[in-house]
Formats: structure tokens, C-alpha cells, sequence
């Protein structure tokens, strides 16, 4: 979906009031990524080993996933990591996560947005599937390796940087909204998100 929303519309859909207001204000207080976490290849971090799909994994939902996010790459890019806010709601064996950190400052700092929807086997697939053919339609993807079961990443000039994927039950979403409308975002910003979406995996793994 295309649409003219900027950062701080992008926290108020996650019902996060204030949060793209502290990111203009971030200072070296803010605090740091969960540590330990690992990240892919990228310039500056090591490369770490693939998320590999596999029939027996499960994903159940957590409590503050944006704190365990692994931002290193998207801070060394775009500056200090802020205070996460999140929410989620739960319904039977299915879960709904939405979290979001704002990384850096104003002109060039982000808002990272966590989607995370956990439900029935191989729902993940189903979703991933089924959404991929409507974001194709409206635009070209970039097929991404070494990330769940399948991922894949798309920019869009009003909500940045997106990457997608999935994993037997999981179905995951990472976006970086410039705090600027219409800001240039740094090219290596899509290994920073595959990065935190690797870290995310694996905080949400049963």
C-alpha cells in the first residue's frame, strides 16, 4: 500500500503517542539494543548464520520485543537507539505484536516499526503469500536471503524501508520511516533491518 504518511502517522496506527516527538530529542542516554543479539553480513558487523526454516519450529508472542532487537546496524547508519513502545493482543492461539524504536534524529533519523503476527501452523506462509502478491502489484521486491523461509524487501518513498518474512507459524514485518517526510535513507539500511528481523526470529522462537 502506498500512502503519504510520515513518521509520527506511522506510530499513531500503533496507537504509540509521542514516540516520533522523542526521537527529535534523543540523546546518548537513550538505551542500548539488547545485548548478545548477533547480525547478517554488513559492512560493519560480522555476518551471523542464516534463520533455517524447519517443520518443527514455532514462534510464540513475547513481551517487549523492540528490547530485543538487535539495531546495531541501523544505529551505526543513523545514530543513537531510543526508548521501544509497544503494544500487542492476543486471541486464542494467535497473537498480534506491533512495537516501534526511534533510531537517531531529525534530518536523518528513523522510526523502526515491528510487525509481528503469530497464529496457527503455516500461517505464516499463507500470509506471507498472500500479501506479497498485493505489494508486487503495486510495486517491484527484492528477493532477500538467509531470512526465515522466504523474505524479501520493497522501499517506498513515503514509509521508507521495508523488510518481510515469514517462518512456519510467524509472519514478520520491519519498516524505517525517515522522521523527515521524503528524507534519503542510507543504502545499507536494508541490511540493518535484516539484521533486527534475524534478532526478532529468534526472540520469538517457542
Amino acid at each position: 500500500m502506498r500512502s503519504g504518511r510520515s513518521a509520527a502517522a506511522v506510530l499513531c496506527g500503533l496507537g504509540i503517542a509521542g514516540l516520533a516527538a522523542a526521537g527529535c530529542t534523543a540523546t546518548a542516554d537513550a538505551p542500548s539494543p539488547a545485548a548478545g543479539a548477533t547480525s547478517p553480513a554488513s559492512a560493519s558487523h560480522p555476518s551471523s548464520p542464516a534463520t533455517r526454516p524447519s517443520p518443527a519450529v514455532s514462534y510464540r508472542p513475547v513481551n517487549a520485543l523492540c528490547t530485543r532487537l538487535d539495531l546495531r546496524t541501523v544505529a551505526d547508519l543513523v545514530g543513537q537507539v531510543g526508548a521501544p513502545q509497544g503494544r500487542s493482543r492476543t486471541s486464542g492461539n494467535s497473537a498480534n505484536l506491533a512495537c516501534a524504536v526511534t533510531v537517531g534524529r531529525l534530518p536523518d533519523g528513523v522510526v523502526v516499526t515491528v510487525r509481528a503476527d503469530i497464529g496457527a501452523p503455516d500461517s505464516g506462509r499463507l500470509m506471507y503469500e498472500g500479501l506479497r502478491q498485493a505489494q508486487e502489484a503495486s510495486g517491484p521486491v527484492t528477493e532477500l536471503t538467509g531470512l526465515g523461509a522466504a523474505a524479501y524487501t520493497y522501499t517506498d518513498k513515503a514509509t521508507g524501508v521495508t523488510v518481510v518474512t515469514y517462518d512456519a507459524n510467524l509472519y514478520l514485518t520491519l519498516t524505517a520511516t525517515p522522521l523527515r517526510l521524503g528524507a534519503d535513507l542510507p543504502g545499507d539500511l536494508t541490511a540493518g533491518l535484516s539484521a533486527a528481523a534475524a534478532s526478532a526470529l529468534t526472540a520469538l522462537r517457542a
